[in-house]
């Protein structure tokens, strides 16, 4: 007898499910139907979603010149940012600060360390906002996995931080 009960309830709770649904509005709505919006494969570029970016590199090896060049490379890529070279322009940016040292000085081709900041800037003359920064380790066989790392966090950081380019 107990068992039956729960059934009882699911089956009046299933035939009276469409009593419960909201009515539309009026005919002309019901006899349309909804369209959604397509899905984006990619991000467009776009005047609210596009970040200046300025790479800047203070190194002595060779994997963080590399490491430079593949994260401007990879910037100058995407249609979320929009690589300044031009230190001279006075627009607000995102400077990527990178400083990179071998790991092992007596074996500078194993591996070396590097410090990454992200800093907001106003333009020439301002002082710099830093936002985020992380240090690590790195070889030449994942060197494009750091690349792909730093690119996506300088995307969060850069959508965090949005409103200060407006």
């Amino acid at each position: 007898m107990h068992a039956i009960r729960p059934l009882i309830f699911l089956a009046a709770l299933l035939l009276a499910a469409p009593c419960l649904s909201p009515a539309p509005a009026s005919a002309a709505q019901a006899a349309v139907p909804q369209a959604g919006k397509p899905v984006q494969d990619a991000p467009q570029a776009g005047a609210d979603r596009t970040t200046v970016v300025n790479v800047q590199l203070d190194g002595t090896d060779s994997l963080g010149a590399r490491l430079a060049t593949r994260l401007k490379e990879r910037f100058n890529q995407s249609s979320l940012f929009r690589l300044n070279a031009d230190e001279e322009r006075d627009a607000p940016e995102l400077r990527v600060l990178l400083n990179t040292a071998p790991e092992f000085p007596g074996r500078p081709g194993v591996g070396s360390v590097y410090g990454v900041c992200w800093v907001f800037s106003q333009g020439k003359g301002y002082l710099g906002y830093l936002l985020a920064r992380e240090v690590g380790t790195v070889n030449a066989d994942d060197l494009d996995a750091l690349v792909d790392k730093l690119v996506e966090r300088t995307d969060g950081i850069a959508a965090k931080y949005g409103n200060l380019w407006k």
